[in-house]
């Protein structure tokens, strides 16, 4: 069995190069891979300089888009201000690595080190906190 090599002519392949085709395309031509002509592209840099990097064509969606439409910009939640509970509790808060399962994970501050309720509670927040998390009903219904 015997490897029979194919050559590629460097000048032949730098012209077609400096034309714009792919090395997919000049790859065909001297029938070859790809890869080889990117090996003599790679080895005789002088030849075939760098190409432009192509911009990535516009999707459909945004070039229909109007420049002032623009996707909302996030509102920061409101923050909950803290109450007399909250700052009794805070004698006894705990950091998040601290807590149990049966401990509260309400935060008590604003700034790190965060502190944690860490009062006793079955479920995820202790009473107190439990009753703040939920929304509010308006009492002017009738």
């Amino acid at each position: 069995m015997t490897i029979q090599h194919r050559t590629v002519d460097i000048e032949a392949a730098a012209k077609l190069w400096s034309e714009g085709l792919s090395a997919a395309q000049i790859a065909s031509r001297f029938v070859v891979s790809r890869n080889v002509v990117i090996g003599i592209a790679y080895r005789n840099r002088d030849r075939f300089p760098p190409r432009q990097k192509r911009k990535l064509a516009l999707s459909r969606r945004e070039r229909t888009r109007r420049p002032a439409e623009r996707a909302p910009e996030l509102q920061p939640e409101p923050e909950i201000p803290a109450t007399a509970f909250d700052a009794k509790r805070l004698k006894h808060a705990k950091p998040l690595h601290e807590l149990t399962g049966r401990e509260c994970c309400w935060p008590l501050n604003t700034g790190g080190p965060y502190q944690f309720c860490a009062a006793e509670t079955t479920g995820r927040y202790c009473r107190n906190h439990h009753a703040r998390s939920l929304p509010k009903k308006n009492e002017g219904k009738a």
